[in-house]
């Protein structure tokens, strides 16, 4: 079964033993998920595929330093210059903006919170802020398209 997510055949060994390790860890009353004699496969299946989504996850955040032949030749001042400027005019567009849009346009991406989150902690609805920061990207995309353009050029120029 877990060859079948695309794992080769050591990694589904591992997979299958690390499942068994978390049904023995975490299944209280191994009666609830059990056929008989064998365990249920539908929750083999997806503990399973979240062991292996899981490791899938973690093996693509790794990032060997040596896969970079030369540090210095990944700055590039043409590029920061043009994000630069990406960046005050995306920060003067918003400026533009009314006080509600602006204050929470500023406040949904200046931090890691979710829409859910910040439509219960200010009473909002999340049908009013989804239409607000849908309708600002929008303001954005088509007021700084320019200055988006000369960054996007700047970055495939360095390649």
């Amino acid at each position: 079964m877990a060859k079948s997510f695309g794992a080769d055949y050591d990694t589904a060994q591992d997979l299958v033993q690390d499942m068994y390790i978390r049904m023995y860890t975490y299944v209280k009353d191994f009666e609830k998920i059990r056929y008989g004699d064998e365990p249920n496969t539908f929750f083999v299946y997806i503990t399973l595929r979240n062991l292996y989504l899981r490791q899938q996850q973690q093996a693509a955040k790794f990032v060997s330093i040596e896969e970079f032949d030369d540090i210095d030749e990944m700055h590039d001042l043409e590029s920061d210059l043009a994000f630069t400027d990406l960046a005050e005019a995306v920060n003067m567009e918003v400026a533009k903006w009314d006080w509600y849009d602006n204050k929470l346009f500023t406040l949904y991406h200046g931090s890691d919170i979710s829409m859910r989150k910040l439509s219960k902690d200010t009473k909002i609805s999340l049908r009013s802020i989804y239409h607000t920061l849908k309708n600002g990207r929008e303001r954005i995309k088509t007021n700084c398209e320019e200055e988006y353009q000369a960054w996007s050029k700047a970055k495939r120029s360095r390649g």
